[in-house]
């Protein structure tokens, strides 16, 4: 067997082995299960370096469905591969998942009238009931060690599972062997995730309802044919994002919907196919508002830290959290949530949505099954007034989101077809197999995708295209800190417009007579028939008119429908004078362009950055001058800086305690550690030679940016200086 037969990727992410003794997987990105269930899953699982990664803001040590898998259908362990390190990692991740938190004791907290709160659970005899299973007659709690062997490196870097040999070396590379035959090498820089950059250009515009359910995903963890569960709420056309499935949110951006107006997630629980695309969601642009209860928070953030390997409190930084408190409304872009624990093998909310009239409920994950839980209450295990809230499930609501997973820890199919037609009638199935489903029954599955989003009422009304203009208007951050009346300043003088795709709105050598401000769709920035970047919602152009006579240097094209504003440059230029704005923009004017671009991306970081966020940073970014003559310091060890710096050409000595410890070159960013721990003291010192070419970012700049930018901020926590 030779190498290049022996490994093959797998279309969800990582690599699969081929031996004689059997398949072994390398990293495991969420639902590669999926990949490998028609040919066998692998029980060898070797977790990379890596278990995170920050790039693609996926996991790369997915082992939960795969546990699942072989202990509760094959009745064996997995195995897997890994270091002492990522042992002690995985432990914390798995035991979340599998059995819940362990300290319940604040639960009450989170009842209006604590634990004699009508339906108040006991969750943690609930879980221990879903964590039993029969030996012999009798029930027995499993633990780890039942669902999971670790091999662990040793000291030379090497693991023996019978005939197999796995090594890691010191540069990263994993090699795998069977007897002494090598099978595959594997070396630290593979990509273990299909590279699908996100398109900024696409040629329809989705426009959100005032009160909707988009589903992004029906299916169940271990459905190869269907995306894990995961939906939008549009609420005055600004989206909530419930347990969004991974992949999801990048592909809403390819699809056109912009992420400033996705700005929030409920998170129902912590399984990896809940909680997978939540993560990736909070790298993207923009930070989120994460609703939650903060036992399921805590959950989220025990497992989140452990897999990205990061402090707690850093990545609490990177969202806004807001509790949610059982049985109490919550207002949330306008409706009103209601939350509470549903019957789960881990803490799990449903909730409820009002609003224009109409009422949508989504249950979650649970065991809506009336005859067992009845038997729960029988055996002690749930009260009276948990068994009777449970029973009391709402079916009279207008639109019903429901479960249909796989026992026993999801509701059985025959509870739902037994419902009265009318009810069926208003259920859409979530967490389910299309096989699962009965053709006579009158149920039927949610719908995928923004064309079959269900409207409960739609978006026009008398004061919607103000709206529109507003919303884009507040999404920049750029006017965000203007007062009130700037706004309807800003109204007033705005200019609507409308583009169909390819309609042209203005060509190089024009004259720069306005200022644009996207409301939808994506607009083309041309050079030459190339396009140079595309923007959309929320995107602003032509700031350059405002300070010079100069024509367009640049060609605007529709690359779908577009709605925008523009805005004549005198106004403009008069509602920005004696403002923050003025200064803003006239920096841009000068320093935004293709060339600062090219420069930029000369950064890991920052050269995956999308248009909206590539601007705040040449709202930020200045030269730096530097003496002809001799070595320049700019950050001194022990002092705290008041910038971090960008090296485009050059080099910059890093020296410690008086030694030289490292030389960076082009593309290195430093200084920033001690931005981002709060304007800390800095451990090196750095100093440039005269030929460095440099650019600063001043310290308060750039931290408001990586923290109103969460991905951008745990990508940059990992640089060394």
């Amino acid at each position: 067997m030779n190498r290049i037969q022996a490994v093959r990727e797998l279309p969800r992410g990582g690599l699969l082995i081929f031996t004689r003794q059997e398949p072994v997987q390398f990293g495991i990105p969420p639902e590669t299960i999926k990949d490998t269930m028609a040919t066998g899953v692998p029980k060898i699982f070797v977790v990379p370096g890596a278990m995170f990664s920050l790039e693609k803001g996926i996991s790369l040590a997915e082992l939960e469905f795969p546990v699942y898998y072989h202990f509760f259908f094959l009745k064996q362990k997995v195995q897997v591969v890994c270091t002492r390190a990522q042992k002690q990692r995985i432990q914390v991740i798995l035991s979340e998942a599998l059995f819940g938190p362990r300290n319940l004791t604040s639960l009450g907290a989170e009842f209006p009238k604590g634990v004699s709160t009508p339906g108040f659970p006991d969750l943690k005899a609930e879980m221990d009931h879903f964590r039993t299973l029969p030996v012999n007659g009798r029930r027995k709690k499993f633990t780890l060690s039942d669902v999971i062997q670790f091999h662990v490196f040793d000291r030379n870097g090497t693991v023996r599972i019978q005939d197999l040999t796995i090594q890691l070396d010191d540069r990263g590379t994993c090699t795998i062997r069977e007897k002494e035959t090598l099978v595959a090498a594997i070396p630290v820089t593979r990509p273990l995730i299909p590279d699908n950059p996100v398109d900024f250009s696409v040629q329809q515009v989705f426009s959100p309802p005032l009160f909707g359910i988009t589903t992004l995903g029906s299916g169940h963890g271990f459905d190869p044919d269907a995306m894990t569960s995961g939906m939008i709420i549009w609420i005055n056309q600004r989206g909530i994002m419930v347990d969004p499935p991974v992949n999801s949110a990048v592909d809403l951006i390819r699809l056109g919907v912009n992420p400033k107006i996705l700005d929030a997630i409920i998170l129902t629980h912590c399984h990896a196919d809940h909680d997978s695309g939540t993560l990736q969601k909070i790298m993207l642009e923009g930070k989120i508002t994460l609703y939650t209860t903060p036992t399921v928070f805590n959950s989220f953030i025990r497992k989140s830290a452990a897999l990205i390997h990061i402090d707690r409190s850093r990545l609490q930084k990177a969202f806004s959290f807001v509790p949610i408190h059982t049985g109490e409304p919550i207002n949330i872009h306008g409706a009103m949530f209601e939350f509470n624990y549903s019957f789960h093998s881990i803490p799990t909310i449903f909730f409820q949505v009002s609003h224009a009239g109409k009422t949508f409920i989504y249950s979650s994950d649970t065991r809506n099954d009336p005859d067992h839980i009845r038997i729960m209450h029988e055996k002690g295990i749930m009260s009276k007034s948990r068994r009777d809230f449970l029973l009391r499930f709402p079916w009279d609501r207008d639109v019903i989101f429901h479960e249909a997973g796989v026992p026993p820890i999801h509701t059985p199919m025959k509870v739902l077809t037994a419902l009265p037609a009318s009810v069926r009638g208003k259920i859409y199935l979530v967490h389910v197999a299309r096989d699962q489903v009965p053709e006579t029954s009158g149920l039927k599955i949610a719908p995928t995708g923004l064309s079959s989003t269900v409207t409960l009422c739609p978006s026009a009304g008398p004061f919607q295209a103000a709206m529109d203009i507003l919303g884009a208007f507040l999404d920049l951050d750029l006017f965000r800190s203007l007062p009130p009346e700037k706004t309807l300043e800003f109204l007033s003088i705005a200019d609507p417009q409308t583009l169909s795709s390819g309609e042209v709105l203005f060509r190089k050598g024009d004259p720069g007579d306005r200022f644009f401000l996207i409301i939808s769709g994506q607009v083309d920035i041309m050079e030459d028939g190339t396009p140079l970047t595309t923007l959309s919602r929320s995107d602003f152009f032509g700031e350059k008119c405002l300070f010079s006579d100069q024509p367009r240097t640049a060609d605007a094209v529709a690359a779908s429908r577009v709605n925008l504003v523009g805005v004549d440059r005198q106004d403009m230029q008069t509602f920005i004078r004696q403002t923050g704005l003025e200064k803003t923009l006239r920096h841009l004017s000068i320093f935004q362009g293709k060339a600062m671009r090219n420069i930029l991306d000369g950064h890991p970081v920052f050269h995956d950055l999308t248009p909206s966020q590539k601007r705040q940073l040449f709202q930020m970014v200045a030269p730096v001058t530097l003496p002809k003559h001799g070595n320049t310091v700019l950050i001194r060890e022990k002092e705290k800086p008041d910038a971090c710096y960008y090296i485009h050409g050059g080099l910059v000595k890093v020296m410690r305690t008086g030694r030289e410890v490292s030389e960076l070159a082009h593309g290195r960013l430093f200084g920033i550690q001690p931005v981002l721990n709060h304007a800390a003291e800095s451990d090196y010192t750095f100093s440039a030679r005269p030929d460095a070419v440099l650019f600063r970012f001043a310290s308060p700049a750039i931290k408001a940016f990586a923290e109103n930018n969460p991905g951008v901020f745990l990508k940059l926590c990992s640089e060394a200086f």
